[in-house]
């Protein structure tokens, strides 16, 4: 959302919820111990596919249309 509000294309990946919520998503076991190596291997060959497709498209990625600046109330 972050990414929409200044008209940057933003990605979410969605993952499995296997242990997501009880093991990974910022708890102090949120650490590389805990890392799944191969979902990391999963997770990197997916974004690296990613990342080479959309450097490679002959157009930008498509843009949401930036919010329209508000007037300033006096």
């Amino acid at each position: 959302m972050p990414f929409d509000a200044v008209g940057l294309p933003g990605f979410e990946f969605i993952q499995d919820p296997l242990n997501y919520s009880s093991k990974v998503h910022h708890s102090n076991l949120d650490v590389y111990e805990e890392a799944i190596p191969d979902d990391l291997k999963q997770a990197s060959a997916i974004l690296a596919r990613f990342v080479y497709h959309a450097a490679m498209r002959d157009a930008m990625l498509p843009r949401k249309p930036l919010p329209k600046p508000r007037a300033h109330a006096r």
